[in-house]
């Protein structure tokens, strides 16, 4: 077992840190909720205190660009984060991970930065981070 790099934190957390004003990665997270009834997930918004602390902590920087998912004691970014995400999901979405994953990570996570660049414009947002409620208010730190 490993030493938590912060409270409640273990190599066993399954943590996505997310820009909790974009429209595209809150629909994301709800997304991710819905197919997870196990609560494997974790989520935190890269604007939170908790966010900003843990990744500074281990020398992970965000300049809100990307998803970053932290598994198994260490951080995935970019097309790398979301296949992960969707491999852990299961179902359909494992299958979907599976698809994308013999594409070159330079063209995912090129066509990720290009998404990633135009999401507010595209899909708008929101003047402050979302608020979840409280049948999911556990699974945010």
């Amino acid at each position: 077992m490993s030493i938590s790099l912060v409270s409640g934190v273990n190599d066993g957390s399954n943590i996505i840190f997310f820009d909790g004003v974009c429209n595209l990665c809150n629909f994301w997270v709800r997304y991710v909720i819905k197919n997870d009834p196990r609560g494997d997930f974790t989520f935190a918004s890269l604007q939170s205190n908790f966010a900003i602390n843990f990744l500074k902590k281990n020398e992970i920087k965000s300049d809100f660009q990307t998803i970053v998912l932290y598994t198994e004691g260490k951080f995935l970014t970019q097309s790398d984060a979301v296949l992960s995400i969707l491999y852990k999901n299961g179902g359909i979405n494992k299958f979907l991970s599976q698809l994308f994953q013999p594409v070159p990570l330079i063209i995912r996570n090129a066509l990720y930065k290009f998404v990633a660049r135009n999401r507010y414009h595209l899909f708008g947002k929101q003047e402050q981070c979302m608020i979840p409620n409280k049948s999911i208010k556990n699974r945010f730190l």
